[in-house]
Protein backbone atom coordinates (compact mmCIF):
# COMPACT_ATOMS: atom_id res chain seq x y z
CA UNK A 1 0.00 0.00 0.00
CA UNK A 2 1.31 3.47 -0.72
CA UNK A 3 2.13 4.88 2.49
CA UNK A 4 0.41 8.20 1.60
CA UNK A 5 -2.77 6.34 1.11
CA UNK A 6 -2.71 4.84 4.29
CA UNK A 7 -0.96 7.73 6.50
CA UNK A 8 -2.80 10.58 5.04
CA UNK A 9 -5.96 12.33 3.83
CA UNK A 10 -8.71 10.17 2.54
CA UNK A 11 -11.00 12.70 1.40
CA UNK A 12 -10.43 16.50 1.45
CA UNK A 13 -12.05 19.18 -0.82
CA UNK A 14 -9.62 21.85 -2.44
CA UNK A 15 -9.98 24.18 0.70
CA UNK A 16 -9.12 21.75 3.08
CA UNK A 17 -5.42 20.82 1.51
CA UNK A 18 -3.69 24.61 1.34
CA UNK A 19 13.82 -0.24 14.24
CA UNK A 20 14.56 -1.57 17.26
CA UNK A 21 14.67 0.06 20.89
CA UNK A 22 18.72 -0.02 20.52
CA UNK A 23 19.25 3.54 22.77
CA UNK A 24 21.34 6.18 20.28
CA UNK A 25 25.01 5.94 21.12
CA UNK A 26 24.95 9.35 21.28
CA UNK A 27 22.65 9.47 24.22
CA UNK A 28 23.98 9.43 27.59
CA UNK A 29 22.84 6.15 29.19
CA UNK A 30 20.49 7.05 32.59
CA UNK A 31 22.04 7.39 35.96
CA UNK A 32 20.96 4.19 38.12
CA UNK A 33 17.58 4.10 39.09
CA UNK A 34 16.01 2.87 42.16
CA UNK A 35 12.39 1.82 41.06
CA UNK A 36 13.86 -0.15 37.88
CA UNK A 37 12.59 -3.80 38.79
CA UNK A 38 8.75 -2.19 40.33
CA UNK A 39 7.26 -2.29 36.82
CA UNK A 40 4.81 -5.20 36.93
CA UNK A 41 1.74 -6.22 34.38
CA UNK A 42 -1.42 -6.60 35.64
CA UNK A 43 -2.51 -10.33 36.11
CA UNK A 44 -5.18 -11.15 33.60
CA UNK A 45 -8.88 -10.52 34.91
CA UNK A 46 -11.92 -11.93 33.18
CA UNK A 47 -13.96 -9.32 31.58
CA UNK A 48 -16.95 -10.37 33.54
CA UNK A 49 -15.75 -9.81 36.79
CA UNK A 50 -14.02 -6.38 35.99
CA UNK A 51 -17.34 -4.89 34.86
CA UNK A 52 -19.08 -6.44 38.51
CA UNK A 53 -16.57 -4.09 40.49
CA UNK A 54 -17.31 -1.13 38.00
CA UNK A 55 -20.55 -0.24 37.09
CA UNK A 56 -19.20 2.58 34.69
CA UNK A 57 -16.91 -0.09 32.91
CA UNK A 58 -20.35 -2.13 32.25
CA UNK A 59 -22.41 1.00 30.74
CA UNK A 60 -19.46 1.46 28.90
CA UNK A 61 -19.52 -1.76 27.42
CA UNK A 62 -22.94 -1.91 26.93
CA UNK A 63 -23.13 1.23 25.00
CA UNK A 64 -19.81 -0.28 22.84
CA UNK A 65 -21.93 -3.31 22.20
CA UNK A 66 -24.79 -1.38 21.07
CA UNK A 67 -22.65 0.59 18.88
CA UNK A 68 -21.27 -2.20 17.11
CA UNK A 69 -25.09 -3.31 16.35
CA UNK A 70 -26.01 -0.04 15.38
CA UNK A 71 -26.18 1.75 12.18
CA UNK A 72 -23.40 3.89 11.78
CA UNK A 73 -21.71 1.28 14.09
CA UNK A 74 -20.38 4.71 15.65
CA UNK A 75 -20.59 5.54 19.50
CA UNK A 76 -21.37 8.58 20.12
CA UNK A 77 -21.49 11.30 22.99
CA UNK A 78 -24.44 11.29 24.61
CA UNK A 79 -26.30 14.77 25.67
CA UNK A 80 -24.60 14.94 29.02
CA UNK A 81 -21.58 14.73 27.02
CA UNK A 82 -22.28 17.00 24.64
CA UNK A 83 -24.48 19.23 25.97
CA UNK A 84 -24.53 22.15 23.20
CA UNK A 85 -27.15 21.24 20.64
CA UNK A 86 -25.31 22.82 17.69
CA UNK A 87 -22.52 20.33 18.69
CA UNK A 88 -24.87 17.60 18.76
CA UNK A 89 -25.89 18.49 15.16
CA UNK A 90 -22.67 18.50 13.95
CA UNK A 91 -21.83 15.26 15.59
CA UNK A 92 -25.41 14.02 13.25
CA UNK A 93 -24.41 15.57 10.26
CA UNK A 94 -20.59 14.15 10.62
CA UNK A 95 -21.61 10.57 11.17
CA UNK A 96 -24.34 10.59 8.23
CA UNK A 97 -21.58 11.57 5.97
CA UNK A 98 -20.20 8.10 4.21
CA UNK A 99 -16.85 9.40 3.85
CA UNK A 100 -17.11 9.81 7.56
CA UNK A 101 -17.49 6.27 8.15
CA UNK A 102 -15.39 4.95 5.25
CA UNK A 103 -13.66 2.74 7.53
CA UNK A 104 -16.17 2.34 10.03
CA UNK A 105 -16.62 -1.80 8.72
CA UNK A 106 -14.52 -4.37 7.47
CA UNK A 107 -14.20 -3.39 3.48
CA UNK A 108 -14.30 -7.44 2.35
CA UNK A 109 -17.15 -8.67 5.50
CA UNK A 110 -18.54 -5.11 6.32
CA UNK A 111 -18.52 -6.26 9.95
CA UNK A 112 -19.11 -3.30 12.12
CA UNK A 113 -15.38 -1.95 13.34
CA UNK A 114 -15.11 -0.04 16.83
CA UNK A 115 -15.16 3.73 16.44
CA UNK A 116 -15.67 6.33 19.14
CA UNK A 117 -16.60 9.65 18.77
CA UNK A 118 -13.76 11.49 20.92
CA UNK A 119 -14.32 15.54 20.56
CA UNK A 120 -16.68 18.00 19.16
CA UNK A 121 -15.81 21.82 18.63
CA UNK A 122 -15.49 24.67 17.10
CA UNK A 123 -13.30 25.07 14.45
CA UNK A 124 -10.30 26.96 14.89
CA UNK A 125 -8.01 29.37 12.05
CA UNK A 126 -4.99 26.39 12.84
CA UNK A 127 -7.47 23.76 11.56
CA UNK A 128 -6.78 25.67 8.21
CA UNK A 129 -3.52 26.72 7.94
CA UNK A 130 -4.60 30.00 6.26
CA UNK A 131 -7.19 28.52 4.19
CA UNK A 132 -10.22 28.09 5.83
CA UNK A 133 -12.73 28.02 2.35
CA UNK A 134 -16.43 27.79 3.28
CA UNK A 135 -15.63 27.90 6.74
CA UNK A 136 -14.30 31.93 6.60
CA UNK A 137 -17.94 32.61 6.06
CA UNK A 138 -19.72 30.04 8.37
CA UNK A 139 -18.95 28.49 11.99
CA UNK A 140 -17.49 25.36 11.58
CA UNK A 141 -17.28 22.41 13.69
CA UNK A 142 -14.42 19.91 13.96
CA UNK A 143 -15.88 16.27 14.95
CA UNK A 144 -12.85 13.74 15.43
CA UNK A 145 -13.36 9.99 15.93
CA UNK A 146 -11.20 7.48 16.70
CA UNK A 147 -11.05 3.94 15.10
CA UNK A 148 -9.53 1.55 18.16
CA UNK A 149 -9.24 -1.14 15.56
CA UNK A 150 -7.14 0.72 12.98
CA UNK A 151 -5.71 3.24 16.02
CA UNK A 152 -6.55 6.08 13.36
CA UNK A 153 -8.26 9.38 13.84
CA UNK A 154 -10.84 11.01 11.24
CA UNK A 155 -12.07 14.16 11.63
CA UNK A 156 -15.09 16.20 9.68
CA UNK A 157 -15.48 19.36 9.59
CA UNK A 158 -19.14 20.33 9.23
CA UNK A 159 -21.19 23.63 8.38
CA UNK A 160 -24.21 23.04 11.15
CA UNK A 161 -26.03 26.29 9.85
CA UNK A 162 -25.77 24.63 6.84
CA UNK A 163 -26.44 21.35 7.18
CA UNK A 164 -22.99 20.07 5.35
CA UNK A 165 -20.36 18.27 6.02
CA UNK A 166 -17.14 20.45 4.11
CA UNK A 167 -14.38 17.66 4.47
CA UNK A 168 -13.10 14.62 6.11
CA UNK A 169 -9.33 13.86 6.46
CA UNK A 170 -7.81 10.91 8.49
CA UNK A 171 -4.73 10.46 10.39
CA UNK A 172 -3.16 6.85 11.00
CA UNK A 173 -1.31 6.14 13.90
CA UNK A 174 -2.63 8.83 15.22
CA UNK A 175 -4.71 9.19 18.92
CA UNK A 176 -6.96 12.18 20.24
CA UNK A 177 -7.07 13.27 23.28
CA UNK A 178 -9.98 11.87 25.52
CA UNK A 179 -13.42 12.96 26.48
CA UNK A 180 -14.07 13.88 30.04
CA UNK A 181 -15.85 10.67 30.76
CA UNK A 182 -12.74 8.21 29.26
CA UNK A 183 -10.50 10.01 32.15
CA UNK A 184 -12.79 8.99 34.37
CA UNK A 185 -13.60 5.64 33.36
CA UNK A 186 -9.53 5.24 33.55
CA UNK A 187 -9.22 6.32 37.06
CA UNK A 188 -12.32 3.86 38.39
CA UNK A 189 -10.49 1.17 36.24
CA UNK A 190 -7.08 1.75 38.11
CA UNK A 191 -8.93 2.25 41.72
CA UNK A 192 -10.73 -0.96 41.40
CA UNK A 193 -7.45 -3.38 40.41
CA UNK A 194 -6.10 -5.13 43.13
CA UNK A 195 -2.27 -4.06 42.68
CA UNK A 196 -3.34 -0.51 42.89
CA UNK A 197 -5.53 -0.78 45.59
CA UNK A 198 -2.89 -2.77 48.05
CA UNK A 199 -1.05 -0.24 47.74
CA UNK A 200 -3.32 2.26 48.04
CA UNK A 201 -5.39 0.94 50.87
CA UNK A 202 -7.63 3.59 49.92
CA UNK A 203 -10.31 3.15 47.76
CA UNK A 204 -11.39 6.54 47.32
CA UNK A 205 -8.22 8.04 47.01
CA UNK A 206 -8.32 9.51 43.34
CA UNK A 207 -5.41 9.96 41.13
CA UNK A 208 -3.65 13.52 40.57
CA UNK A 209 -3.13 13.12 37.47
CA UNK A 210 -5.47 11.51 34.87
CA UNK A 211 -5.15 12.55 31.88
CA UNK A 212 -1.93 11.69 29.96
CA UNK A 213 -1.77 9.53 27.18
CA UNK A 214 0.70 6.66 27.84
CA UNK A 215 2.64 3.21 26.85
CA UNK A 216 3.83 0.39 28.42
CA UNK A 217 6.68 -1.59 26.54
CA UNK A 218 5.07 -5.57 25.92
CA UNK A 219 1.60 -4.61 27.06
CA UNK A 220 -0.44 -3.97 24.40
CA UNK A 221 -0.52 -0.18 24.60
CA UNK A 222 2.52 -0.46 22.81
CA UNK A 223 2.60 -3.90 20.74
CA UNK A 224 -1.20 -3.23 19.28
CA UNK A 225 -1.01 0.44 19.86
CA UNK A 226 -3.97 0.23 22.18
CA UNK A 227 -5.49 3.48 23.43
CA UNK A 228 -3.90 4.03 27.05
CA UNK A 229 -3.81 6.66 29.58
CA UNK A 230 -2.11 6.27 32.85
CA UNK A 231 -3.87 7.64 35.87
CA UNK A 232 -0.83 8.79 38.66
CA UNK A 233 -0.92 8.74 42.27
CA UNK A 234 1.76 11.12 43.58
CA UNK A 235 3.14 10.67 47.07
CA UNK A 236 5.88 12.80 48.91
CA UNK A 237 8.66 11.97 47.10
CA UNK A 238 7.61 9.02 43.93
CA UNK A 239 4.68 8.61 41.84
CA UNK A 240 2.55 5.47 40.77
CA UNK A 241 1.85 5.08 37.52
CA UNK A 242 -1.34 2.92 36.80
CA UNK A 243 -1.49 2.37 32.81
CA UNK A 244 -4.76 1.38 31.70
CA UNK A 245 -5.62 -0.03 28.24
CA UNK A 246 -9.20 1.69 27.11
CA UNK A 247 -9.50 -0.30 24.48
CA UNK A 248 -9.62 -3.41 26.56
CA UNK A 249 -11.26 -1.62 29.42
CA UNK A 250 -8.53 -2.93 31.58
CA UNK A 251 -5.10 -2.56 33.78
CA UNK A 252 -2.35 -3.61 31.99
CA UNK A 253 0.72 -2.41 33.98
CA UNK A 254 2.03 -0.21 37.52
CA UNK A 255 5.39 1.41 37.72
CA UNK A 256 6.56 3.54 40.38
CA UNK A 257 9.25 6.64 39.42
CA UNK A 258 11.17 8.62 41.35
CA UNK A 259 10.29 12.19 41.74
CA UNK A 260 13.01 13.51 44.01
CA UNK A 261 13.79 15.46 47.04
CA UNK A 262 11.86 18.90 46.84
CA UNK A 263 11.39 21.97 49.21
CA UNK A 264 8.15 22.83 50.34
CA UNK A 265 4.86 22.38 48.28
CA UNK A 266 3.93 25.19 46.58
CA UNK A 267 1.01 26.75 47.96
CA UNK A 268 -1.30 27.38 44.64
CA UNK A 269 -4.79 28.88 44.74
CA UNK A 270 -7.64 27.77 42.56
CA UNK A 271 -7.75 29.03 38.71
CA UNK A 272 -9.64 28.15 35.83
CA UNK A 273 -7.55 26.31 32.76
CA UNK A 274 -9.97 28.63 30.43
CA UNK A 275 -8.16 31.29 30.15
CA UNK A 276 -10.12 33.39 28.26
CA UNK A 277 -8.26 36.27 27.11
CA UNK A 278 -5.50 34.09 25.42
CA UNK A 279 -7.82 32.13 23.49
CA UNK A 280 -9.88 34.82 22.14
CA UNK A 281 -6.45 36.82 21.47
CA UNK A 282 -4.35 34.02 19.97
CA UNK A 283 -6.45 30.81 19.00
CA UNK A 284 -9.39 32.40 17.65
CA UNK A 285 -7.54 34.82 15.39
CA UNK A 286 -4.42 34.56 13.55
CA UNK A 287 -1.92 37.84 14.76
CA UNK A 288 0.87 39.25 12.84
CA UNK A 289 4.23 40.54 13.58
CA UNK A 290 6.67 42.85 11.77
CA UNK A 291 9.74 43.73 13.64
CA UNK A 292 13.72 43.85 12.64
CA UNK A 293 13.16 42.98 9.03
CA UNK A 294 11.22 40.07 9.63
CA UNK A 295 7.25 39.46 9.22
CA UNK A 296 5.07 36.61 10.00
CA UNK A 297 1.96 35.45 11.12
CA UNK A 298 1.19 33.00 14.07
CA UNK A 299 -1.28 31.36 16.65
CA UNK A 300 -2.01 29.23 19.11
CA UNK A 301 -3.01 26.06 17.75
CA UNK A 302 -5.20 23.32 19.76
CA UNK A 303 -2.50 20.85 20.08
CA UNK A 304 0.66 21.88 17.44
CA UNK A 305 1.65 24.72 20.33
CA UNK A 306 2.77 28.01 18.89
CA UNK A 307 2.58 27.69 15.44
CA UNK A 308 4.45 30.05 12.95
CA UNK A 309 3.65 30.98 8.93
CA UNK A 310 4.35 33.17 6.07
CA UNK A 311 7.86 33.67 7.71
CA UNK A 312 9.89 36.30 5.44
CA UNK A 313 13.00 38.54 5.71
CA UNK A 314 13.43 41.66 4.16
CA UNK A 315 10.64 40.49 1.92
CA UNK A 316 12.18 37.14 1.13
CA UNK A 317 10.02 33.66 1.93
CA UNK A 318 11.68 31.91 4.73
CA UNK A 319 9.41 29.56 6.42
CA UNK A 320 5.96 28.51 5.64
CA UNK A 321 5.00 26.41 8.71
CA UNK A 322 6.93 25.61 12.09
CA UNK A 323 5.57 23.93 15.01
CA UNK A 324 5.75 21.35 17.81
CA UNK A 325 3.80 18.77 17.46
CA UNK A 326 4.30 16.26 20.57
CA UNK A 327 6.52 16.16 23.75
CA UNK A 328 7.32 12.72 24.09
CA UNK A 329 8.61 11.72 27.87
CA UNK A 330 9.45 8.39 28.47
CA UNK A 331 10.85 7.04 32.28
CA UNK A 332 13.15 4.69 32.82
CA UNK A 333 15.89 3.11 30.45
CA UNK A 334 14.51 -0.38 30.12
CA UNK A 335 10.74 -0.75 30.51
CA UNK A 336 9.83 2.00 28.10
CA UNK A 337 6.91 4.11 29.37
CA UNK A 338 5.71 7.22 29.67
CA UNK A 339 3.47 10.50 28.38
CA UNK A 340 2.92 12.28 25.39
CA UNK A 341 2.04 16.04 25.93
CA UNK A 342 0.31 18.05 23.52
CA UNK A 343 0.62 21.77 24.11
CA UNK A 344 -1.59 24.19 23.10
CA UNK A 345 -4.81 26.51 23.57
CA UNK A 346 -6.51 26.68 27.28
CA UNK A 347 -10.03 26.44 25.68
CA UNK A 348 -11.89 23.87 22.97
CA UNK A 349 -8.31 22.13 22.43
CA UNK A 350 -6.92 18.48 23.18
CA UNK A 351 -3.69 20.19 24.80
CA UNK A 352 -2.85 18.55 28.68
CA UNK A 353 -0.42 21.52 29.11
CA UNK A 354 -1.84 24.83 27.98
CA UNK A 355 -0.87 28.11 27.22
CA UNK A 356 0.18 30.71 29.80
CA UNK A 357 -0.89 33.66 28.48
CA UNK A 358 -0.20 34.95 24.89
CA UNK A 359 3.05 34.97 23.29
CA UNK A 360 6.04 37.79 23.95
CA UNK A 361 8.88 39.05 22.14
CA UNK A 362 12.06 39.47 23.89
CA UNK A 363 15.18 41.23 22.77
CA UNK A 364 18.07 39.11 21.88
CA UNK A 365 21.21 41.37 23.09
CA UNK A 366 25.39 39.90 22.29
CA UNK A 367 27.77 42.70 23.60
CA UNK A 368 25.97 44.94 24.40
CA UNK A 369 24.31 44.90 21.73
CA UNK A 370 20.80 44.34 20.47
CA UNK A 371 21.28 41.77 17.54
CA UNK A 372 17.50 40.21 17.12
CA UNK A 373 14.89 39.39 18.91
CA UNK A 374 12.81 35.98 20.10
CA UNK A 375 8.73 35.51 20.32
CA UNK A 376 8.10 33.03 23.12
CA UNK A 377 5.11 31.48 24.31
CA UNK A 378 4.76 29.77 27.66
CA UNK A 379 3.16 26.40 28.09
CA UNK A 380 2.12 25.42 31.87
CA UNK A 381 0.39 22.97 33.72
CA UNK A 382 -0.96 23.97 37.19
CA UNK A 383 -0.13 23.83 39.85
CA UNK A 384 3.63 23.41 38.23
CA UNK A 385 6.22 23.01 39.43
CA UNK A 386 5.08 20.23 41.60
CA UNK A 387 5.90 16.92 40.88
CA UNK A 388 4.28 15.80 37.53
CA UNK A 389 2.90 18.84 36.25
CA UNK A 390 4.88 19.80 33.73
CA UNK A 391 5.87 23.23 32.14
CA UNK A 392 6.99 23.73 28.43
CA UNK A 393 8.94 27.05 26.38
CA UNK A 394 8.64 27.15 22.56
CA UNK A 395 11.34 30.21 21.43
CA UNK A 396 11.40 31.07 17.95
CA UNK A 397 15.18 33.34 17.58
CA UNK A 398 15.32 35.95 14.58
CA UNK A 399 18.40 37.84 13.91
CA UNK A 400 19.39 41.18 11.59
CA UNK A 401 21.75 38.87 9.40
CA UNK A 402 18.99 36.63 8.58
CA UNK A 403 19.66 33.69 10.93
CA UNK A 404 17.08 31.91 12.93
CA UNK A 405 16.45 29.03 15.28
CA UNK A 406 13.27 27.05 16.37
CA UNK A 407 13.87 26.21 20.06
CA UNK A 408 12.22 24.67 22.73
CA UNK A 409 12.30 23.96 26.14
CA UNK A 410 11.25 21.58 29.36
CA UNK A 411 11.16 23.33 32.70
CA UNK A 412 10.36 20.30 34.58
CA UNK A 413 9.19 19.59 37.24
CA UNK A 414 7.94 15.92 35.24
CA UNK A 415 7.15 12.52 37.25
CA UNK A 416 10.26 10.81 37.42
CA UNK A 417 14.51 11.77 37.80
CA UNK A 418 15.25 9.35 34.65
CA UNK A 419 12.75 11.44 32.07
CA UNK A 420 14.03 11.51 28.53
CA UNK A 421 12.56 14.20 26.35
CA UNK A 422 12.10 13.96 22.92
CA UNK A 423 10.20 17.48 21.18
CA UNK A 424 8.38 15.97 17.65
CA UNK A 425 9.11 19.97 15.75
CA UNK A 426 7.76 20.27 12.04
CA UNK A 427 9.68 22.73 10.29
CA UNK A 428 8.36 23.62 6.25
CA UNK A 429 11.07 25.82 4.95
CA UNK A 430 10.70 28.44 1.97
CA UNK A 431 13.55 28.10 0.26
CA UNK A 432 12.62 28.25 -3.46
CA UNK A 433 9.23 29.91 -3.70
CA UNK A 434 5.40 27.90 -3.17
CA UNK A 435 5.79 24.66 -4.28
CA UNK A 436 8.98 25.09 -6.00
CA UNK A 437 11.76 22.34 -5.37
CA UNK A 438 14.01 21.71 -2.35
CA UNK A 439 17.77 20.49 -2.63
CA UNK A 440 18.79 18.74 0.51
CA UNK A 441 22.41 17.81 0.99
CA UNK A 442 24.52 15.70 4.15
CA UNK A 443 28.10 16.87 4.93
CA UNK A 444 29.63 13.47 5.31
CA UNK A 445 33.01 14.91 6.95
CA UNK A 446 34.55 15.34 3.39
CA UNK A 447 31.94 17.35 1.63
CA UNK A 448 28.52 17.86 0.99
CA UNK A 449 26.16 14.88 -0.26
CA UNK A 450 23.02 15.30 -1.64
CA UNK A 451 19.92 13.40 -0.46
CA UNK A 452 17.90 11.84 -3.49
CA UNK A 453 14.99 9.80 -1.37
CA UNK A 454 13.09 10.88 2.18
CA UNK A 455 15.40 9.37 5.34
CA UNK A 456 15.85 10.09 8.34
CA UNK A 457 19.34 10.37 10.34
CA UNK A 458 20.97 10.39 14.30
CA UNK A 459 23.04 13.39 14.56
CA UNK A 460 26.78 12.87 14.34
CA UNK A 461 28.89 15.65 15.93
CA UNK A 462 31.89 14.12 14.37
CA UNK A 463 30.11 14.97 10.96
CA UNK A 464 29.77 18.43 11.15
CA UNK A 465 31.45 21.01 9.04
CA UNK A 466 33.85 23.23 10.80
CA UNK A 467 30.69 26.12 11.50
CA UNK A 468 28.63 22.80 12.83
CA UNK A 469 26.25 22.63 9.90
CA UNK A 470 24.84 19.24 9.54
CA UNK A 471 22.66 20.14 6.25
CA UNK A 472 22.07 22.79 3.63
CA UNK A 473 18.61 23.15 1.81
CA UNK A 474 18.35 25.31 -1.05
CA UNK A 475 16.21 26.58 -3.37
CA UNK A 476 16.95 26.47 -7.37
CA UNK A 477 18.86 29.76 -6.92
CA UNK A 478 21.36 28.52 -5.04
CA UNK A 479 19.57 30.32 -1.73
CA UNK A 480 18.61 28.52 1.43
CA UNK A 481 20.05 27.87 5.31
CA UNK A 482 22.45 25.76 6.91
CA UNK A 483 20.71 23.80 9.22
CA UNK A 484 23.14 24.30 12.53
CA UNK A 485 21.90 21.13 15.32
CA UNK A 486 22.36 22.21 18.94
CA UNK A 487 25.38 21.12 20.50
CA UNK A 488 26.01 23.15 23.11
CA UNK A 489 27.56 26.22 21.46
CA UNK A 490 24.01 28.65 21.59
CA UNK A 491 24.62 29.55 24.88
CA UNK A 492 21.51 28.79 26.64
CA UNK A 493 23.06 25.89 28.80
CA UNK A 494 21.96 23.12 25.96
CA UNK A 495 24.13 20.05 26.56
CA UNK A 496 23.61 18.87 22.70
CA UNK A 497 20.36 17.84 20.95
CA UNK A 498 21.51 14.31 19.80
CA UNK A 499 18.58 14.56 17.26
CA UNK A 500 17.16 12.86 14.94
CA UNK A 501 16.39 14.55 11.70
CA UNK A 502 13.77 13.33 8.98
CA UNK A 503 13.43 14.80 5.08
CA UNK A 504 10.38 14.30 3.47
CA UNK A 505 8.16 15.11 0.45
CA UNK A 506 5.65 17.77 1.12
CA UNK A 507 2.13 16.30 1.65
CA UNK A 508 -0.83 18.62 3.37
CA UNK A 509 -1.94 15.69 5.00
CA UNK A 510 1.34 15.26 6.37
CA UNK A 511 1.22 17.29 9.96
CA UNK A 512 0.23 20.18 8.32
CA UNK A 513 -3.29 20.89 9.97
CA UNK A 514 -3.36 20.49 13.85
CA UNK A 515 -2.21 17.31 14.54
CA UNK A 516 -3.44 14.81 17.35
CA UNK A 517 -0.66 12.29 18.85
CA UNK A 518 2.18 11.33 16.85
CA UNK A 519 3.49 8.15 17.11
CA UNK A 520 4.80 6.57 20.37
CA UNK A 521 6.00 8.03 24.02
CA UNK A 522 8.40 5.43 24.34
CA UNK A 523 10.39 4.35 21.38
CA UNK A 524 13.59 4.88 22.20
CA UNK A 525 15.03 4.69 18.06
CA UNK A 526 14.07 6.99 15.70
CA UNK A 527 10.45 5.36 15.49
CA UNK A 528 8.77 9.20 17.23
CA UNK A 529 6.09 9.50 14.46
CA UNK A 530 7.72 11.22 11.46
CA UNK A 531 9.09 8.00 10.27
CA UNK A 532 5.54 7.12 8.95
CA UNK A 533 5.93 10.13 6.61
CA UNK A 534 9.39 8.34 5.18
CA UNK A 535 8.55 5.12 4.80
CA UNK A 536 8.68 3.47 2.12
CA UNK A 537 10.89 6.96 1.03
CA UNK A 538 9.75 8.44 -2.29
CA UNK A 539 12.10 10.24 -4.10
CA UNK A 540 12.99 14.03 -2.90
CA UNK A 541 14.58 15.58 -6.23
CA UNK A 542 11.93 18.33 -7.56
CA UNK A 543 10.17 18.19 -4.24
CA UNK A 544 9.29 20.17 -1.50
CA UNK A 545 10.73 19.24 1.27
CA UNK A 546 9.63 19.09 4.88
CA UNK A 547 12.15 18.79 8.25
CA UNK A 548 11.08 16.94 11.23
CA UNK A 549 13.39 17.44 14.59
CA UNK A 550 13.23 15.55 17.36
CA UNK A 551 15.66 16.29 19.59
CA UNK A 552 16.70 14.01 22.77
CA UNK A 553 17.03 15.24 26.05
CA UNK A 554 17.63 13.79 29.64
CA UNK A 555 16.41 14.95 32.38
CA UNK A 556 18.54 15.37 35.62
CA UNK A 557 17.54 15.73 39.35
CA UNK A 558 20.19 15.78 41.18
CA UNK A 559 21.40 18.40 43.30
CA UNK A 560 24.27 20.51 41.41
CA UNK A 561 23.46 19.06 38.34
CA UNK A 562 19.73 19.95 37.36
CA UNK A 563 18.55 19.67 33.79
CA UNK A 564 14.63 19.98 32.59
CA UNK A 565 13.95 20.30 36.65
CA UNK A 566 12.49 22.76 38.79
CA UNK A 567 12.01 23.08 42.25
CA UNK A 568 10.28 24.98 45.04
CA UNK A 569 12.91 26.02 47.63
CA UNK A 570 13.59 28.10 50.40
CA UNK A 571 14.89 31.45 49.71
CA UNK A 572 15.02 34.48 52.34
CA UNK A 573 12.87 32.69 54.57
CA UNK A 574 9.98 32.42 51.75
CA UNK A 575 9.17 29.66 48.43
CA UNK A 576 11.44 30.49 45.67
CA UNK A 577 11.06 28.47 42.48
CA UNK A 578 14.24 27.40 40.88
CA UNK A 579 14.16 26.22 37.42
CA UNK A 580 17.31 24.41 34.98
CA UNK A 581 15.56 24.56 31.56
CA UNK A 582 16.81 22.03 28.71
CA UNK A 583 17.17 23.98 25.63
CA UNK A 584 17.12 22.10 22.18
CA UNK A 585 16.77 22.89 18.72
CA UNK A 586 18.55 23.86 15.08
CA UNK A 587 19.61 27.15 14.17
CA UNK A 588 19.22 28.06 10.23
CA UNK A 589 22.47 30.22 8.71
CA UNK A 590 21.79 32.02 5.14
CA UNK A 591 22.99 30.30 1.98
CA UNK A 592 23.29 33.08 -0.51
CA UNK A 593 21.73 32.71 -3.79
CA UNK A 594 23.75 32.29 -6.17
CA UNK A 595 26.71 31.48 -3.83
Amino acid sequence: MNRHLGMGLCLVFLWLAGCGDDKPKSVTLPVADKFTDTSALAQPVAREDLQAKIPELAAYWEKVRQALQADPPVLLLDGHELPDPQAQSAQKLAVAHPEFLKFTRDPKTGEALRNEIMTVRKALPVDFNGNAGPCAQAECWRVEMYSHFDNASTIAFVDVKGERVLGVSRQNYAQPDLPQHLVDLAAKIAGAAPEIQAILQDRDRQPDKKEFKTALQDSMCERSHHLCVAPTYVFANDALWAIVDLTDGKLVGSRWTDLGSSGPRTVVTERSLENETTFRNYCEKVNSLAQAGWSMDYVITGSDGLQLTNVKFNGRPVLKNAKLLDWHVSYSSREGFGYSDAIGCPLFSSAVVIAYDGPKTEPIVKDGQEVGFALVQDFRQPPWPTPCNYRYVQRFEFYRDGRFRVAQADFGRGCGTDGMYRPVVRIDLDVGGAGAADSVAEWDGAGWKNWDKEQWRLQDDAKLTAEGYQYRVTGQDGGGFYVEPGNGQFGDQGRGDHAFTYFSAYKPEEGEQDTVTLGSCCNKDYRQGPEHFIEPAEPLQGKDVVLWYVPQIKNDGDPGSEYCWADTRVKDGVQNIEVWPCWSGPMFVPVKAGG
